[in-house]
């Protein structure tokens, strides 16, 4: 019996790839088609996605860098690899300069005496406000060195509000387009279609650099309180003035706190900022502002108390890599990854231990199906994401002499939502090698391939280096409402786009591993901008 059942999904599998085979008018690889439904029926027919998921959200928890949960998770990841039969797996050490641990974080009005409580996160890497402490709401408007000082004198022992209430969208708005984000719901109003939402707090790509490879700063919420240039400035006068905390919108509807952060540059004190940092629950920052805009006498008063905890540096953090060594060319690579860490306030499931156990899967379809690799397939599980790619920096740093024969770098990390398709960062050259490449995959949903870029996640430290890196495009689901929130929890994952997430990821790593050559680096954008340069330059020097 079990010989028939084999041979009829051996026989399903060989009709699925001539069906396919049968729609092409050019030439395909009918080998490589069987190929990919063997793997794709392997996830779909075995999973152990949400196995693994679970057991990483309810038996490990949070795993904020630096932290001994992020070590454990490590661990575990490591020993899942190995049962798999992934070959080198190792960890891979960093060093981060200062480790750091969420306390508790309360507050409440005084003044008006109405006995609300307000929901309040502390940022990461800020410290606390050294037990309980009673303080004005200020609202602070500054935005260059001349507007600082009318407020000399006035912060002491204040909390300060620096912008309005953001507009928030019902939680029932739909995008017209199920790869778009959603409207709504982050702080600065909308995404665009195809990006990770940087420099926003409490958005995907918060510190970490831009969709073009650039190099993110250090030091607190971009585009909020600790920036560099005039951000500097403020921040001294703020400590100097003695002010207490700053709070900021979460910008999520019905309660949801946001948070995130990042230690500043490579500074290894006790602690990095005098300053508490808070983001506060949209409908409570709401009724701050309101009550704080009345016009004196009234005044605002809330009670406020956080304890945070750092952890003197440096500390050592990894990397969790194996490898399917390729059958080949052992020495030349193609890396599939996921972040492994996450924020605190939830147990980090689709941020981004979906990506996470996908990555696991593809991983494991690969090797069950019992078909190799020309070239070595590398899973990454970088770590250190969410306060800047420091993980996928510290690969590309330790691998720098690999980084010229890794073909491509791909990442999943959008939350549970089914992969659409990807956006090639430019590279418009290997947009019909993709089209003719990834054509299997469209039967389980996947849409488009474009040249579109996209920020905030660990392709770009790849980008940065010239090796082709993308992030999947996908489906955003609920992710609006669960990113950096407390409620990123495991029920909000969806099984069925998650095997269809691996599906692509498997199979992709595949046919990029099997192709005759590496990826082309050409952006044909960055080449045409050169000959512009060029041309001006001689129109110049015949001037």
């Amino acid at each position: 019996m079990k010989y028939f059942t084999r041979m009829g999904l051996f026989l399903a599998t060989l009709f699925c790839a001539f069906q396919l085979l049968a729609q092409q008018a050019e030439p395909v690889d009918a080998k490589a088609l069987v190929a990919d439904q063997v793997i794709m029926k392997e996830v779909k027919s075995n999973t152990e996605i949400m196995k693994n998921l679970s057991y990483l959200c309810d038996m490990i928890g949070p795993r904020l860098t630096g932290s001994d949960r992020l070590k454990q998770a490590n661990d575990w990841t490591a020993a899942k690899m190995k049962a798999y039969g992934l070959e080198n797996v190792r960890l891979e050490p960093y060093e981060i300069p200062i480790g750091w641990e969420r306390g508790s974080a309360s507050a409440r009005f005084i003044e008006p005496a109405n006995g609300r409580p307000i929901l309040v996160a502390s940022a990461g890497w800020v410290p606390g406000t050294k037990g309980k402490i009673e303080c004005d709401v200020v609202i602070f408007k500054a935005s260059k060195r001349e507007d600082l000082a009318q407020y000399k004198g006035k912060l002491k022992n204040a909390v300060i509000l620096r912008s309005e209430p953001r507009p928030i969208a019902p939680v029932n708005t739909v995008s017209p387009n199920p790869g778009e984000r959603p409207t709504g719901g982050f702080p600065r109003g909308q995404f665009k279609k195809g990006e990770k939402g940087e420099g926003q707090p409490g958005a995907k790509g918060e510190n970490k650099g831009e969709a073009k490879g650039e190099q993110p700063k250090q030091g607190g919420l971009r585009g909020g309180f600790f920036d560099s240039g005039f951000q500097q400035e403020l921040r001294e006068f703020l400590k100097t003035e003695g002010v207490a905390a700053t709070l900021t919108d979460s910008a999520k509807p019905h309660g949801l706190l946001v948070t995130t952060g990042s230690w500043r540059g490579k500074e290894r004190a006790s602690e990095q900022d005098s300053i508490t940092q808070l983001f506060v629950a949209h409908e409570h920052y709401a009724q701050l502002w309101r009550m704080a805009s009345r016009p004196a006498p009234a005044k605002t008063r809330i009670e406020l108390e956080v304890s945070n905890k750092f952890i003197p540096g440096p500390v050592t953090v990894f990397n969790t890599v194996g490898e399917i060594v390729g059958s080949e060319k052992p020495d030349e690579f193609v890396v599939l990854g996921a972040h492994l860490d996450s924020w605190d306030l939830a147990q980090g499931a689709t941020d981004n231990g979906t990506g996470s156990c996908v990555t696991l899967e593809a991983a494991r379809a690969i090797i069950k199906s019992g078909i190799k690799p020309k070239r070595t397939i590398r899973f990454v599980l970088f770590t250190g994401e969410e306060q800047g790619l420091h993980g996928s920096k510290a690969y590309c740093e330790r691998h720098k002499s690999e980084l010229v024969k890794t073909s491509m770098a791909v990442v999943h990390d959008t939350g549970t939502g089914k992969v659409l398709g990807f956006g090639l960062q430019g590279r418009e050259v290997l947009k019909p090698l993709f089209e003719k490449e990834l054509l299997s995959l469209k039967e389980i949903g996947f849409k488009e391939i474009t040249t579109r870029s996209m920020g905030g996640t660990d392709h770009l430290p790849f980008e940065s280096a010239g090796v082709p890196g993308f992030a999947c495009n996908q489906d955003m689901v609920e992710y609006r409402f669960t990113h950096h929130t407390q409620s990123d929890t495991l029920d909000k994952a969806i099984e069925a786009d998650l095997v269809q997430g691996a599906q692509v990821m498997a199979v992709t790593a595949m046919r990029v591993a099997n192709l005759p050559q590496l990826l082309s680096r050409e952006k044909k954008e960055v080449a045409g901008i050169r000959k512009e340069g060029e041309k001006k330059k001689e129109g110049e020097k015949k001037d």
